[in-house]
Formats: structure tokens, C-alpha cells, sequence
């Protein structure tokens, strides 16, 4: 076993111009380095915000605390709270934002594929 943390005081703010006020503390090895998936903790300060952008590959936002809104391909946004996710495919345009503050476990990976539920 090999204990992990995402503490707010291991996140880091990336380099780059598509966050705003978004913390990321990494879970897994980055894809860049080869890893089939990435996963990875994102805290939106107030205000914070995930600007506009392609999904580079498959993936899943997984809201763990706060609110926010979310869109997609069609830009038109929806709220999203404790309890939801989201899933993007690769090449779909999204963007995600928080007034009051959020932490998400976003996971990337290119053979992702959101969970079908059937009826027993």
C-alpha cells in the first residue's frame, strides 16, 4: 500500500492560461509519461473556472464537494452539485466554473467510457 494525499496544501496551479483560480493535486502518473489514464483532484476557489476548451481525451468530473456549472459541446450550461458527474468525449468542446467554490475528481484516459447503468 502507498498512502496518497490531495491535500489543498500539495496542489499546485498549473502553468498555462486555461485554468483560473483551479488548484490541481495529481493521483496517478500523467498520461504525458505514458500512463493509459490520469486522474487528478481540482479545487475551484470562488470564482474559479476551466475555460473553454477540447477534451484532449475521454473525460469524467466528478463533483466531490460545493457547486458549479458545466456545458458542453452545445455551450449551454447546467449546474452540477456533490454527487454528479460529467462525461466529455474526446474533441468535445467544455468548460466548467464555480461561484461559490468546488473540488472535483476529473479522470482522462482514452479507452474512458461513462458506466451504463441496466435494470436488474
Amino acid at each position: 500500500m502507498e498512502r496518497l494525499s490531495f491535500a489543498a496544501d500539495v496542489a499546485f496551479v498549473p502553468r498555462g492560461d486555461l485554468l483560473e483560480g483551479v488548484t490541481v493535486a495529481p493521483l496517478s502518473a500523467p498520461m504525458a509519461q505514458g500512463a493509459p489514464f490520469q486522474a487528478a483532484i481540482f479545487r475551484f476557489a470562488p470564482g474559479g473556472r476551466i475555460a473553454r476548451h477540447p477534451a484532449t481525451d475521454p473525460q469524467i468530473l466528478a463533483v466531490l464537494e460545493g457547486s458549479g456549472e458545466v456545458s458542453g459541446a452545445n455551450g449551454v450550461t447546467e449546474p452540477v452539485g456533490a454527487g454528479d458527474a460529467v462525461y466529455w468525449a474526446a474533441g468535445e468542446e467544455h468548460e466548467a466554473m464555480s461561484k461559490g467554490g468546488l473540488t472535483a475528481l476529473i479522470v482522462e484516459g482514452e479507452a474512458l467510457a461513462p458506466f451504463e447503468r441496466r435494470e436488474p
